[in-house]
């Protein structure tokens, strides 16, 4: 790749005097007139991409942008090591019943994350060993024991529940079901006594800060599962996760970091690892588990 260094400006830039006004920025996109092909557009962009002549850097030039290059790679590279990153076409479906696929996203010693989609009309048991179960419908209906759950509706069931027997699902071919399986233990999530639903069309954005907005699912302790909204150009500040982070993309794509989420990506971010600055060029819909870090809260906007 050549650096590129602007030739003689050509005379139609230069027109105008000091007192004129300031360029605004519709004027560097390149216009095309009705009847004209697209590589004739006008416009300061294309008329100073044209004037552009390369440059050939010396071999000490070169080898210092190289350096900078692999090192910021290296250091991208390490940043985002500790993080399980799996993109939406990843990972094998495993037949979990006749219609029910399972794709297995994230596991250890807390809970076991997956997908799960309907392939047919079909009914499928989540186990009843006392787990916590917590479902997010991203596609279609389900049926859960019985009880509707459209789409960006949660539900929690908590250990007590499933000892009366196994969770029962129902759905149609092309739904999809996002399901965590919460392992027992003094610091497991999900031990509310009853059974609890969040349905997302009863449900308002809250404030986060300027352009992001949350829908709290269930939360417990400093411990929270919510939806995520970031409006396009929307950023959070880099932070640091007090557990461990899932973030499931459920529209739209983010960056975290380095890393871009597309819709249906999943990422876990470990206890004790931090994310670099987050942002959303074109605005997304993401589900998320974690704690929510005081750095990304802005007190202007979300008081207390």
């Amino acid at each position: 790749m050549k650096p590129l260094t602007p030739s003689p400006t050509p005379p139609s830039i230069m027109s105008g005097t000091a007192s004129s006004a300031l360029i605004g920025p519709a004027e560097f996109e390149p216009q095309t007139l009705p009847g004209v092909a697209p590589l004739a557009a006008l416009g300061l962009a294309p008329t100073l991409a044209t004037a552009l002549s390369p440059i050939e850097p010396d071999a000490a030039q070169d080898a210092r942008l190289r350096g900078k290059l692999l090192a910021r790679v290296a250091r991208s590279a390490a940043a985002n090591r500790p993080f399980v990153t799996t993109r939406v076409h990843d990972g094998e479906w495993l037949m979990l019943a006749p219609g029910v696929q399972q794709r297995p996203l994230h596991a250890d010693d807390a809970a076991q994350s997956s997908l799960l989609q309907w392939q047919a009309d079909a009914a499928c048991s989540l186990p009843a060993t006392g787990q916590a179960h917590e479902c997010l419908v991203l596609q279609g209906e389900v049926h859960v024991n019985g009880q509707a759950l459209h789409e960006q509706d949660y539900l929690l069931c908590p250990p007590q529940e499933n000892e009366q027997g196994p969770l029962r699902l129902q759905a149609s071919a092309g739904t999809r079901l996002y399901w965590r399986c919460i392992e027992p233990g003094e610091e497991a999530f999900g031990r509310t006594a009853m059974p609890h639903l969040a349905r997302a069309n009863d449900m308002a954005w809250e404030p986060l800060r300027r352009g992001v907005q949350i829908k709290p699912l269930y939360a417990e302790g400093d411990r929270i599962s919510m939806l995520v909204q970031f409006e396009p150009g929307a950023s959070v500040p880099a932070h640091g996760h007090g557990h461990g982070e899932e973030c499931l993309m459920v529209a739209g794509d983010l960056f975290l970091g380095d890393v871009l989420l597309c819709q249906g990506d999943f990422q876990f971010a470990p206890r004790g690892t931090g994310h670099g600055a987050l942002q959303s060029d074109v605005g997304c819909v993401l589900y998320f588990h974690g704690a929510i870090d005081p750095a990304v809260v802005d007190p202007s906007v979300r008081p207390g």
